[in-house]
């Protein structure tokens, strides 16, 4: 794993798992975007506990099982999923009053500690194997990055048309080519190199932003008439200000600690050591969640306990400072949630006079999932065929067509890093009747 297991790593994800269970228990935050309007009606006394954490378990547990865990081995890094969508599921397990508050908070932090040394000993298992695939696994992010470029144009094409589209796509690749040719400057002896990949995300996600707010469409409506429905729900979110940025500083510090990743492009990039491309991956992951957890909150009167994911940013850029960086990444990260929590009712309004800015979040999150499902496919195509070269390619592309006619099929981006890592116990299994031997 990336990260280390040393006090300071168990103090942050044993508090991480306890404040995120709390959150849940209470009422308050929770991570997964499809549960959090489960909540109004619950907090309104229309539905009751029990089919709360029923749609809770059965939105998050086959997240954390097939996408959580197999890209936090992959990567090296715990994905933050992993340990938040569990503690979504741990707090509304328990009733909200004082004691299910105790027992949830406390399961959280078990949970979080489990998580932290239950990921080494997976990879410590893993090392025991005859067929040690570990560092073929290392593919299964290896085309994220390169491909991830292509989001904001995707995302501009389903705003605008394939015309729009295309034409960011090509300045995309021009900035890409220009980049590689010429981002390389010395001063006074130091030399600079640009990152073509990063600053052709970068023009992208600049381009797409333009876009909508120039070319989207506007409300000429009141946008305080429209919200002034969703008034109590904003002002219930204030009132736990302090513990939601509490969350938000230790999700930023575990990002500086390299414990947790913000996603699964980032993650592989923060792995890989390219910090600066892995911010601004986040970045551009913050932007196309904004209207999604605004919206959510508002509607339900519960936020997320890493809010907009904006709190990763700046943790990212502070990994390797020691305690130093996660010390300040948590003041950045509490700061940034008392920040959107305040601006919560203003950035509604916003959106709501600005819906291209809304419609943007939406095809954005489309985009990225559609790129990281074929960058993550690939890749645990290219990882499988390392670690088998006779049978990588079939196991998982095989397995891609067998999830979709599956009954519960699991999310596809979690196809290829599943793929990579059944293989390579796989072949384990076939070395040890002598079906796979080892040059």
């Amino acid at each position: 794993m990336v990260y280390e297991v040393n006090f300071v790593t168990v103090l942050v994800m044993a508090a991480l798992g306890a404040i995120s269970a709390y959150l849940s228990n209470q009422n308050v935050a929770v991570f997964n975007d499809g549960t959090r309007p489960m909540y109004g009606p619950y907090i309104n006394g229309q539905t009751d506990r029990k089919t709360l954490f029923a749609t809770s378990f059965a939105l998050s547990f086959g997240l954390v099982i097939g996408f959580g865990l197999p890209t936090s081995i992959a990567g090296g890094i715990i994905i933050i999923h992993t340990i938040l969508l569990a503690c979504d599921i741990i707090g509304v397990a328990f009733k909200d009053d004082k004691k299910g508050m105790i027992l949830a908070t406390a399961c959280g932090a078990v949970f979080g500690v489990v998580l932290l040394f239950g990921m080494q000993a997976i990879v410590d298992v893993f090392a025991l194997m005859p067929v040690n695939f570990l560092g073929s696994l290392d593919k299964v992010g290896g085309l994220v990055i390169t491909l991830f470029v292509v989001f904001p144009a995707l995302a501009v094409a389903y705003q605008g048309g394939f015309v729009s589209g295309a034409i960011v796509l090509g300045l995309t690749m021009l900035v890409k080519q220009v980049v590689a040719l010429y981002g390389k400057f010395t001063f006074n002896g130091i030399t600079v190199a640009l990152n073509s990949d990063g600053m052709a995300l970068l023009f992208g996600i600049v381009a797409m932003v333009v876009y909508a707010a120039v070319w989207g469409k506007k409300n000429t409506g009141s946008a305080s008439d429209v919200f002034k429905v969703f008034e109590k729900n904003i002002d219930r979110i204030k009132k736990n200000i302090v513990m939601l940025a509490i969350a938000g500083g230790l999700v930023a510090a575990a990002t500086a600690l390299c414990i947790v990743a913000e996603g699964p492009a980032s993650l592989n990039l923060t792995a890989q050591g390219n910090y600066g491309e892995a911010a601004i991956v986040a970045l551009g992951r913050c932007l196309g969640f904004i209207p999604l957890v605004m919206t959510t909150a508002i509607i339900s009167g519960v936020y997320s306990p890493c809010g907009t994911k904006a709190v990763h940013i700046p943790a990212i850029l502070l990994i390797n400072m020691g305690l130093m960086g996660a010390a300040g990444s948590f003041v950045i990260g509490a700061l940034i949630m008392v920040v959107e929590v305040l601006l919560l009712g203003f950035i509604a309004k916003g959106m709501d006079k600005f819906p291209g800015m809304k419609d943007l979040g939406d095809n954005t999150r489309t985009a990225m999932s559609k790129i990281l499902d074929i960058a993550l496919l690939v890749g645990g195509m290219m990882a499988a065929n390392e670690i088998a070269p006779t049978l990588g390619y079939v196991w998982v592309i095989g397995l891609h067509f067998l999830n979709q006619s599956a009954k519960k099929p699991i999310p596809a981006m979690a196809i290829g890093p599943v793929g990579a890592i059944t293989l390579g116990i796989l072949v384990n299994l076939l070395h040890l009747i002598g079906l796979f031997p080892i040059a």
